[in-house]
């Protein structure tokens, strides 16, 4: 299983067909295989076999053009394959002509069809709460989770069966200068919801929260892959900004044996880790060449460099993972 940049280059020629009111361009990225079937937020959209759902997109692309047209921006898109197999999962926000956007969220699975990645299945739906379909609340906040699972003792989730874990650091840029421009006030709030996303992002890619450091974290994940398809969503999470103000996130990995006690790791492994990250720029995320051999190729690097790190001797390769 790794990630797959081009499944989300495929989902984002999809909507964007949709958005242009282009049938013949969505229907090129649908499957003709047996098993397809495209479920849509209406009862009756449920729709199996190419011919049917070929009829019923081509004829509401025509009606949404005839009501002044769709927009679609998605918020996140993450994407993983496996063999011929891949699977794909997004939310963002859709309208029709003038109306209110609507939260959405969404599923697919694609496989490789010939030369091509196409759809064999679409599952989409508009979010409601559950006290409005189930008349109750459940839990639903990651982070209080996380708090449930912190509390359970040392992160041995974070370690692979070998004991090799990966450990990322992240922390935010000028933090101390960006605190005193926007007042204690703002930068709290501004820290809420950048802690958020790291937490949730930590969550979706199985890893684990070992503390948190101010302004950063100190995560572990049993898998390289993992790690840093988390790093690169959090990074894009975090592009935007948060309410116009550039937040520039730092993020280091490292990978070998750590010593795992009293809810934390601790060794060599760790100090690396810590130092790659003082060694990165805002909006970058750095790996070491251990975490590069891990990763055998499956994500995009700009080129290497060398960095020292201090307290540790010599100068050492890092490189630069792409997430544009």
């Amino acid at each position: 299983m790794e990630p797959a940049p081009e499944l989300i280059a495929l989902f984002e020629r999809f909507m964007a067909s949709w958005t242009a009111l282009d049938a013949d361009r969505a229907m090129d990225a649908i499957s003709h295989h047996p098993g397809l079937r495209f479920i849509g937020p209406d009862p009756d959209e449920w729709w199996d076999g190419f011919d049917q759902v070929s009829a019923l997109v081509r004829a509401q692309l025509y009606e949404m053009g005839e009501l002044g047209g769709i927009t679609f921006e998605s918020d996140q898109v993450t994407a993983w394959k496996e063999g011929t197999v891949g699977w794909i999962s997004f939310r963002g926000q859709a309208s029709i002509a003038s109306t209110e956007p609507r939260q959405v969220r969404g599923t697919a699975i694609v496989h490789e069809d010939g030369a091509f990645w196409r759809f064999v299945h679409w599952h989409l739906a508009f979010t409601v709460t559950n006290e409005e379909a189930l008349g109750t609340e459940l839990t639903t906040a990651v982070d209080e989770l996380l708090v449930l699972v912190q509390d359970l003792g040392p992160p041995v989730s974070g370690m692979s069966a070998d004991g090799v874990v990966i450990i990322m650091f992240t922390d935010l840029e000028g933090s101390t200068a960006l605190m005193e421009s926007l007042g204690e006030d703002r930068w709290l709030e501004l820290l809420a919801w950048h802690d958020a996303i790291v937490k949730q992002q930590t969550a979706v890619f199985g890893g684990t929260i070992v503390k948190g450091q101010g302004d950063g974290f100190m995560l572990a994940f049993p898998a390289a892959g993992s790690a840093a398809a988390c790093a690169m969503a959090i990074q894009r999470a975090l592009d935007g900004g948060w309410d116009g103000v550039p937040v520039p996130a730092r993020i280091g990995l490292h990978l070998g044996n750590a010593k795992a006690e009293s809810g934390d790791f601790f060794g060599r492994t760790v100090v690396v880790a810590a130092r790659i990250a003082s060694a990165a720029v805002g909006g970058e995320i750095l790996i070491s060449e251990d975490v590069l051999e891990s990763l055998a190729g499956a994500f995009p690097l700009e080129r290497a460099r060398s960095i020292s790190l201090k307290g540790l001797p010599g100068d050492h390769v890092a490189f630069p993972l792409q997430w544009r």
